[in-house]
């Protein structure tokens, strides 16, 4: 406990390079006698503390004193400094205090330059307070039990052993091995709710090297061409691999794509509207304009 304390008030000093008793003592919930004999022991250590009395005195380090940095580059130290800026942006709490002492170390200013926010536009509280769950069920190795939504819209409860958190495609999933399917599983975390890290510890498993969603039993695929107008060039964009987008002259934008042939891909073509004209196959024309129509029939009622 007293290492901690003097590598706390080394790097409060290094950070602020003067403070007074009282502050450190306030800080570390200690008496100022206990943070003097500290200021002793470091001195002991060789470290050039001292202090000084009258307005403006405290507790010092002198001025050209500066912990050792050589083993590590400039450069080497702005992507610590970054990755630990990435870390933070994903909710977890306990590396800002770390990315404090290690600018204070690096003696590093205006590292606000970069915001990372893996969130979406409008996420609240509840959906970080998830991620952090989903975290320490990993990082403690404990079952995880959430109800889970497929992507066909089916409810269950699930217990599983989670292992690793991935952000891809913009979204972020887990990797965990499903206790009900006993085997692994992918669950993407906006998916999930009534989360719980329950008791007990996780087996050791390998997870998978790289995150795919398993093919549900009957998996079929659909080749389809589309046509897209212009004003959906954003989200075509987002969503498609350039190699799979041909442009027309009037600036429409062809796509050749093969999708599972599922309840989402009619829910992911509807959001389109009107800037969007399947091409082929032709039943899927004909499917996607009787959903139009139903939902005409719904507001002339």
């Amino acid at each position: 406990m007293k290492n901690s304390r003097l590598f706390e008030i080394l790097y409060l000093l290094v950070e602020k390079r003067a403070v007074t008793a009282r502050e450190l003592a306030e800080r570390l919930e200690v008496s100022e006698r206990t943070i003097y004999r500290d200021v002793d022991a470091l001195s002991a250590a060789g470290i050039p503390v001292f202090t000084q009395k009258g307005q403006g005195g405290g507790i010092r380090l002198m001025d050209q004193f500066v912990l050792d940095r050589a083993l590590l580059s400039q450069a080497q130290q702005d992507e610590i400094l970054f990755a630990l800026q990435a870390i933070l942006a994903t909710g977890g709490g306990a590396e800002e205090e770390t990315l404090s002492r290690l600018t204070a170390l690096f003696r590093r200013e205006g590292t606000g330059w970069l915001e990372v926010d893996f969130t979406d536009w409008g996420s609240g509280a509840a959906e970080r307070e998830n991620f952090a769950l989903v975290k320490e069920a990993i990082l403690t190795r404990r079952p995880l039990s959430f109800t889970y939504y497929s992507s066909a819209g089916a409810r269950s409860r699930r217990t599983a052993e989670p292992a690793r958190l991935v952000f891809k495609g913009g979204c972020w999933y887990l990797s965990a091995f499903c206790q009900k399917r006993q085997d692994w599983r992918v669950f993407r975390l906006m998916r999930m709710e009534a989360l719980t890290v329950e008791e007990g510890v996780c087996p050791t498993r390998r997870p998978p090297d790289r995150l795919e969603a398993p093919a549900p039993g009957g998996y079929r695929g659909v080749d389809l061409r589309l046509r897209f107008a212009p004003s959906a060039a954003w989200r075509v964009r987002d969503y498609f691999h350039p190699r799979e987008i041909t442009r027309e002259e009037g600036g429409c934008l062809l796509v050749a794509c093969n999708f599972p042939e599922d309840q989402w891909l009619m829910s992911f073509l509807l959001s389109f509207g009107s800037q969007l004209e399947v091409l082929s196959p032709v039943y899927w024309r004909d499917r996607l304009a009787g959903e139009i129509k139903k939902s005409l029939q719904l507001y002339k009622t």
